[in-house]
């Protein structure tokens, strides 16, 4: 008999609804290794054999939470898929990231455990889809000839990477250490002024 996957009964559309429902309120709001699939089937008045239907596992359920988190940030990315400018690319990101607090808070908890299914979505889907946009973006440079020669393309991408992920995984440090708030204000300040400087160091390479 061939095993059944992950996939939506018909007729039965809302238990998968409820319980990424429950599953998002819990995984949010609790380290990923306290949250148990019981008390999530519990919550969205299902059972276990339903997370097992639609999810196939508490990790398959999990990832299925950050995809749905995210949503605003990969729609943004296929929106945008022209970006002009490496300015331009942080600025999006920025722009949707800064008001979506479930999703900074879901990345910095992603991120901040090494073996944790989270790290591997982060890693694995969303600089997928970001990598390519941007690799586009420094081949146009080159060939227009804004991407000075002196300038390193890895090392380049190594610092916009820097830029985009790590005021969302270091924001408890920035508001403890600096006083910072890191709000939607502070987000447009960091945007302009990283592109600011990211403008000037271009303009070096090209001297």
């Amino acid at each position: 008999m061939e095993k059944r996957r992950p996939g939506r009964p018909v007729g039965r559309s809302d238990i998968r609804d409820k319980l990424l429902a429950a599953a998002r309120e819990r995984f949010l709001s609790t380290p990923y290794s306290k949250v148990t699939t019981r008390e999530i089937a519990e919550r969205a008045g299902s059972n276990l054999a339903m997370i097992h239907y639609y999810f196939g596992s508490k990790e398959g359920l999990y990832q299925a939470v950050l995809g749905d988190v995210a949503e605003p940030l990969e729609q943004a990315w296929q929106d945008e898929s022209g970006h002009r400018s490496l300015n331009d690319l942080l600025s999006t990101y920025y722009q949707v990231m800064a008001p979506n607090s479930e999703l900074t808070s879901a990345i910095s908890s992603a991120l901040s455990t090494e073996k944790s299914p989270g790290r591997d979505f982060v890693l694995n889907r969303l600089l997928e889809r970001q990598m390519p946009q941007f690799d586009a973006l420094l081949s146009a440079m080159r060939e227009s000839g804004e991407l000075g020669g002196d300038v390193d393309p890895e090392m380049l991408k190594v610092s916009f990477l820097s830029m985009m992920w790590q005021p969302f995984v270091m924001k408890e440090l920035y508001e403890q250490v600096f006083g910072l708030t890191v709000d939607e204000h502070f987000m447009s300040r960091l945007a302009d002024h990283n592109c600011r400087l990211m403008e000037s160091g271009l303009r070096l390479g090209l001297n």
